[in-house]
C-alpha cells in the first residue's frame, strides 16, 4: 500500500505540475488555451485531493461530543406572532 499523500506534498507535486505546464507554454511547446485547461485541471485535482485529505484528518476520528447542543422540546407551544 503506497503512503498517503499529505496537504504540503500534494501542494509541492502542484506547484512542480504547473512550474511545468507553464514553462512549456512560454516555450511554445503547448498553446496558451491547453496550459489554461492543463492548470485548470490541476487545481481540480487539488481541491479533490484536499477534500479527501480533510475528509480522512477530521471526519474520520471519534466524533467529539459538541457543548453547544440545542435541545428542542417539539410540545412546547410556540408564541403567537
Amino acid at each position: 500500500m503506497a503512503p498517503q499523500m499529505n496537504l504540503e506534498d500534494a501542494l509541492q507535486l502542484f506547484m512542480r505540475r504547473v512550474d511545468i505546464i507553464v514553462s512549456m507554454e512560454m516555450g511554445s511547446k503547448i498553446p496558451t488555451k491547453e496550459a489554461y485547461k492543463e492548470i485548470k485541471d490541476e487545481v481540480r485535482k487539488l481541491k479533490k485531493l484536499k477534500k479527501k485529505i480533510h475528509h480522512e484528518t477530521y471526519v474520520s476520528r471519534d466524533p467529539v461530543p459538541s457543548t453547544n447542543v440545542v435541545h428542542l422540546d417539539w410540545d412546547e407551544k410556540l408564541p403567537d406572532l
